[in-house]
Protein backbone atom coordinates (compact mmCIF):
# COMPACT_ATOMS: atom_id res chain seq x y z
CA UNK A 1 0.00 0.00 0.00
CA UNK A 2 1.41 3.50 -0.85
CA UNK A 3 1.39 5.09 2.50
CA UNK A 4 2.18 8.74 1.47
CA UNK A 5 1.24 11.28 -0.84
CA UNK A 6 4.48 11.19 -2.96
CA UNK A 7 3.83 8.33 -4.58
CA UNK A 8 0.63 9.58 -6.08
CA UNK A 9 2.72 12.30 -8.30
CA UNK A 10 3.96 9.22 -10.21
CA UNK A 11 0.74 7.71 -11.30
CA UNK A 12 -0.80 8.85 -14.26
CA UNK A 13 -5.21 9.06 -14.09
CA UNK A 14 -5.07 5.34 -15.96
CA UNK A 15 -3.00 3.73 -12.98
CA UNK A 16 -5.05 6.01 -10.58
CA UNK A 17 -8.23 4.95 -11.73
CA UNK A 18 -6.93 0.99 -11.15
CA UNK A 19 -5.90 1.54 -8.16
CA UNK A 20 -7.34 -0.78 -5.59
CA UNK A 21 -10.13 0.27 -3.43
CA UNK A 22 -8.43 1.94 -0.15
CA UNK A 23 -5.43 3.39 -2.41
CA UNK A 24 -8.05 5.21 -4.23
CA UNK A 25 -9.84 6.45 -1.19
CA UNK A 26 -6.61 7.16 0.11
CA UNK A 27 -5.83 8.67 -2.88
CA UNK A 28 -8.47 10.84 -2.94
CA UNK A 29 -7.87 12.07 0.67
CA UNK A 30 -4.69 12.72 0.60
CA UNK A 31 -4.87 14.88 -2.92
CA UNK A 32 -8.07 16.38 -2.03
CA UNK A 33 -8.96 16.11 1.55
CA UNK A 34 -11.92 13.68 0.71
CA UNK A 35 -12.81 11.60 4.30
CA UNK A 36 -13.72 8.11 3.42
CA UNK A 37 -17.37 9.19 4.33
CA UNK A 38 -17.63 12.15 1.78
CA UNK A 39 -16.37 9.61 -1.10
CA UNK A 40 -18.95 6.75 0.00
CA UNK A 41 -21.92 9.85 -0.55
CA UNK A 42 -20.82 10.24 -4.52
CA UNK A 43 -19.70 7.03 -5.18
CA UNK A 44 -23.18 5.60 -3.93
CA UNK A 45 -24.86 9.05 -5.47
CA UNK A 46 -23.50 8.42 -8.54
CA UNK A 47 -23.97 4.66 -8.66
CA UNK A 48 -27.95 5.67 -8.04
CA UNK A 49 -27.33 8.07 -10.72
CA UNK A 50 -26.70 5.21 -13.40
CA UNK A 51 -23.16 5.18 -13.43
CA UNK A 52 -22.64 1.48 -12.81
CA UNK A 53 -19.17 0.72 -14.20
CA UNK A 54 -16.73 0.96 -11.68
CA UNK A 55 -14.12 2.88 -13.74
CA UNK A 56 -16.82 5.10 -15.10
CA UNK A 57 -17.49 6.29 -11.16
CA UNK A 58 -14.13 6.89 -10.47
CA UNK A 59 -13.38 8.85 -13.33
CA UNK A 60 -16.57 11.09 -12.61
CA UNK A 61 -15.33 11.10 -8.98
CA UNK A 62 -11.83 12.48 -10.03
CA UNK A 63 -13.30 15.24 -12.40
CA UNK A 64 -16.16 16.49 -9.86
CA UNK A 65 -13.31 16.53 -7.02
CA UNK A 66 -10.80 18.79 -9.65
CA UNK A 67 -13.54 20.78 -10.35
CA UNK A 68 -14.52 21.06 -6.52
CA UNK A 69 -10.74 21.67 -6.34
CA UNK A 70 -10.72 24.64 -8.80
CA UNK A 71 -13.29 26.70 -7.29
CA UNK A 72 -12.01 26.81 -4.09
CA UNK A 73 -13.73 24.01 -1.86
CA UNK A 74 -10.83 23.52 0.32
CA UNK A 75 -11.47 24.92 3.92
CA UNK A 76 -8.05 26.58 4.72
CA UNK A 77 -6.79 25.90 7.92
CA UNK A 78 -7.12 21.93 7.57
CA UNK A 79 -7.02 21.41 4.05
CA UNK A 80 -10.21 19.25 3.74
CA UNK A 81 -13.11 19.87 1.75
CA UNK A 82 -16.58 20.82 3.39
CA UNK A 83 -20.08 20.86 1.83
CA UNK A 84 -22.51 21.49 4.59
CA UNK A 85 -25.35 19.35 5.24
CA UNK A 86 -27.03 18.11 1.90
CA UNK A 87 -24.15 20.13 -0.30
CA UNK A 88 -22.70 17.50 -1.79
CA UNK A 89 -25.19 15.83 -3.50
CA UNK A 90 -26.38 19.15 -4.71
CA UNK A 91 -22.78 19.86 -5.83
CA UNK A 92 -23.27 16.18 -7.48
CA UNK A 93 -26.17 17.28 -9.14
CA UNK A 94 -24.96 20.24 -10.72
CA UNK A 95 -21.67 18.92 -11.79
CA UNK A 96 -23.83 16.36 -13.97
CA UNK A 97 -26.61 18.74 -15.17
CA UNK A 98 -24.68 21.81 -15.83
CA UNK A 99 -22.15 22.55 -18.34
CA UNK A 100 -18.75 23.40 -16.53
CA UNK A 101 -17.98 27.36 -16.95
CA UNK A 102 -22.13 27.49 -15.29
CA UNK A 103 -20.75 24.77 -12.38
CA UNK A 104 -17.64 26.69 -11.91
CA UNK A 105 -18.53 30.24 -11.92
CA UNK A 106 -21.58 28.95 -8.83
CA UNK A 107 -21.51 30.96 -5.81
CA UNK A 108 -23.44 27.90 -4.05
CA UNK A 109 -21.57 27.02 -0.31
CA UNK A 110 -19.08 24.40 -0.05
Amino acid sequence: MIANAEPWAELDESEVLHLPDIQFVTYCFQTFGLNRGIYNTIDQWLYGFGYRDVLQRRKSTLSFLRLINARGGRERSGGILRFGKGGVTKQLYDFIHLPEPIFLSQEAEI
